[in-house]
């Protein structure tokens, strides 16, 4: 089979799997074996995008986002389709 009729079955499968689990706590898995979690916001045709807590913040920031949790520690983050390995649904618990 062609690569790039490969490719674009993934890619299809990608995004009926995403436009699914919209809005859900879902774990992400790279290409490079990195793994994260976080709630699928949305995506386009070249990316997927999870909000996340930021990994970096500062005291101040800290400090602010205990008075405003919505405005907290938490980021809009892109990671491109083709660097995807697999990508679900996260269950942090037991059932």
């Amino acid at each position: 089979m062609d690569q790039t009729v490969q490719d674009h079955r993934d890619m299809k499968h990608f995004h009926d799997k995403a436009k699914h689990h919209m809005y859900q706590f879902v774990q992400v898995e790279l290409n490079d074996g990195s793994v994260y979690q976080g709630i699928l916001h949305s995506h386009d045709h070249e990316k997927l995008y999870l909000i996340m807590p930021k990994m970096h913040h500062h005291m101040g920031e800290e400090s602010s986002s205990r008075l405003f949790p919505f405005f907290g520690p938490f980021g809009l983050f892109g990671f491109p389709f083709f660097g995807i390995r697999a990508f679900g649904p996260f269950f942090p618990f037991f059932i």
